[in-house]
């Protein structure tokens, strides 16, 4: 079995997507978007916050809770090769490796939180050095990167809320494990990445995630 279908699974898209951000975008198909598992609130001993040297709460599709009054930001982590041993035909980019060439292409990532609602904000931040690499507890000796650093959002009221992450590319992006454009590859644009329903809780309350 690849590296590749060792540390990723498939993320399926959510048709309700679509119907909350612009036709412009590019919702991540099935066949296309696969990204590592969801990541635990606690990995091998270790906080998200400490796994990413991160000072705000971190939303991952297995952990979802949020506490009142803390920042926060979405884990989106994406792993790739260590180069550019494999290219789908067509793909030119000016980089040698994959993570420079992520590093260039990303223009920004966006975030919808409580879209198709009266409360709905939107907030996007640039592309820059803050982007995480590293590798990832569930694919140890895999290059990954996470956009979790690229900003946080403010607190919000108790009780249930949604958000969609976007990432802007200024040109398509390939992660080198393959030469198939559809497993390997984001498109030029903006891509809706991740859905998450999330709770803000009181963290004293019992059941609080950790």
């Amino acid at each position: 079995m690849s590296h590749r279908a060792i540390s990723r699974t498939l993320w399926s898209a959510l048709p309700a997507i679509a119907a909350l951000v612009s036709t412009a975008l590019v919702v991540s198909p099935p066949a296309a978007a696969k990204w590592p598992a969801a990541e635990p609130c606690v990995s091998n001993g270790r906080t998200l916050k400490q796994q990413y040297g991160y000072s705000v709460a971190v939303l991952t599709s297995a952990c979802t809770q949020v506490p009142a009054d803390e920042k926060w930001a979405v884990s989106i982590p994406w792993t790739m090769a260590n180069s550019y041993e494999h290219k789908p035909p067509g793909f030119v980019t000016d980089f040698a490796t994959p993570l420079d060439d992520f590093r260039g292409a990303l223009q920004s990532i966006e975030y919808v939180v409580d879209a198709g609602t009266a409360y709905q904000s939107n907030r996007s931040f640039p592309g820059d050095n803050k982007i995480w690499t590293g590798q990832l507890p569930s694919a140890p000796g895999i290059q990954a990167v996470n956009t979790v650093g690229l900003g946080s959002l403010d607190p919000l009221p108790i009780g249930s809320h949604t958000v969609d992450v976007s990432w802007k590319l200024w040109t398509p992006h390939c992660d080198g494990f393959s030469a198939d454009q559809g497993t390997s590859c984001l498109p030029k644009g903006e891509t809706v990445v991740k859905h998450i329903a999330f709770t803000v809780v009181d963290p004293h309350s019992p059941g609080a995630q950790s």
